[in-house]
């Protein structure tokens, strides 16, 4: 019988190949199939896409005319309400993120099909929203809007839309919402049907790092004690035909008494000893990719790991403060122009009885309220100021550089009356009187 000694090294090669493939999955190229995959089995990934679009939703808006608050801002927030348009909308900006795009279906009940120019004169209400994805989105070439002087020139006059149960039907861009996914090249939009760019083409490499990561820190996790195997008689069981089999069945077997009832049963001559591996450092890799994910994805690790800020004295608010502007830019250039848009349709419905100023916006709510500890300090802050200018006031008279008709008008021009708190006005006016009756 011949004899083979590559038997060794194939046989641990192709073991430790087994138990390797079974911790490592790499996520490889961003496609719809793989970012849904993402989306719906990942909880990172899918609070890197769901929470600036909730954030931006939740604040919920105000329409204002000038200054003040529209007349009829209640009756718009419940007609709104009606419509589940924080779920909605919410859902629409995920997919915008997510897939480079999405539109919104409005139902309008304007005596009109799908297929028909929206009829705003003839509209009585919005019967419903649906969410569609790019991948149930499509038009053609062949219905482009062609007059030069139209807003929509060159932009499609219809769109194909297929339904959950794969029913296909063209719907008037009258009809729709349209959101563009991320800014792209001209070129890269035209080769994705006119959409736009996702989350994950940004920071797929940071997710798959800090993934891998985590399942790698587990596998370590289990091989705290790494078994050392001296087998009696293994060079001669590797020049069999069979020898590589049962060596792997051998290693098997160890490994699974080792995990299971921690007593292992030996040949004579062999020998079994424990390598006790360290975990130290594991923590800070694990930082690191947190910290790499959070910077690629402008999420803060407060948001996105639920951790507490790091470093001395470190309390997070910068971070949460560029977080705050990042949804306040998905506010301002992706969520503003369909809000108002679906704000006007509902002035125009004759069911909901809501009249629009000439002149009107939609003004979104802050992101973050201030604690009463803060609204305190703010107070503080003010009554302090307030106290500064008076005791400034006190110091012209005393000099003669001001006289208390002088001093008033200043203080009255720079919002020194305009505070909301009588005591601190009642205070300033003692310190007037009091340098003018030494006048």
């Amino acid at each position: 019988m011949a004899s083979r000694t590559d038997g060794l090294s194939r046989a641990l090669i192709e073991y430790s190949l087994q138990q390797r493939q079974k911790r490592v999955k790499h996520i490889g190229l961003v496609d719809y199939r793989a970012a849904d995959e993402l989306f719906t089995y990942n909880g990172i990934a899918n609070k890197i896409i769901s929470a600036p679009a909730e954030d931006a939703i939740s604040s919920g808006f105000t329409v204002m005319q000038g200054g003040t608050e529209c007349e009829d801002n209640d009756n718009i927030a419940s007609a709104l309400e009606d419509l589940d348009f924080d779920r909605q909308f919410s859902t629409a900006l995920s997919w915008d993120r997510l897939y480079g795009g999405a539109v919104v279906l409005v139902l309008a009940n304007d005596g009109g099909t799908l297929e028909e120019p929206l009829d705003e004169k003839r509209l009585k209400s919005v019967e419903r929203l649906e969410v569609y994805t790019p991948e149930d989105v499509s038009f053609t070439d062949d219905y482009l809007y062609d007059n030069p002087l139209d807003a929509n020139f060159g932009k499609p006059q219809f769109y194909t839309l297929t339904g959950y149960y794969g029913n296909s039907f063209a719907v008037h861009e009258s009809r729709l919402l349209l959101f563009h996914g991320a800014t792209v090249s001209n070129y890269t939009r035209r080769m994705r049907n006119g959409w736009g760019g996702t989350v994950f083409e940004q920071v797929q490499t940071d997710v798959e790092y800090y993934t891998e990561g985590l399942r790698l820190s587990l596998a370590a996790l289990s091989r705290l004690s790494q078994g050392v195997m001296k087998l009696n008689g293994m060079t001669e069981l590797m020049m069999n035909e069979d020898g590589e089999k049962q060596l792997q069945q051998r290693l098997h077997l160890i490994d699974l008494y080792r995990h299971l009832e921690n007593t292992i049963a030996l040949s004579v001559g062999d020998e079994y000893d424990l390598k006790n591996l360290s975990l130290t450092g594991i923590k800070d890799i694990l930082e690191l990719f947190q910290n790499a994910l959070s910077a690629s994805t402008g999420i803060p690790s407060t948001v996105l790991f639920g951790r507490s800020p790091a470093g001395m004295s470190a309390t997070g608010e910068s971070d949460m403060e560029n977080y705050y502007n990042m949804v306040r830019r998905i506010q301002k250039r992706t969520l503003r122009p369909n809000v108002m848009r679906l704000v006007y349709l509902l002035s125009l419905a004759s069911d909901y009885k809501i009249n629009l100023p000439k002149e009107w916006r939609i003004e979104f709510n802050p992101l973050w309220n201030a604690s009463d500890m803060e609204n305190a300090n703010v107070k503080k802050l003010e009554a302090d100021t307030l106290a500064t200018k008076a005791q400034a006031a006190m110091a012209f008279m005393n000099m003669g550089a001001l006289d208390s008709v002088e001093i008033r008008n200043t203080l009255k021009a720079t919002g020194g009356y305009e505070m909301d708190e009588s005591l601190d006005k009642a205070l300033l006016e003692r310190v007037l009187a009091a340098a003018e009756g030494e006048a």
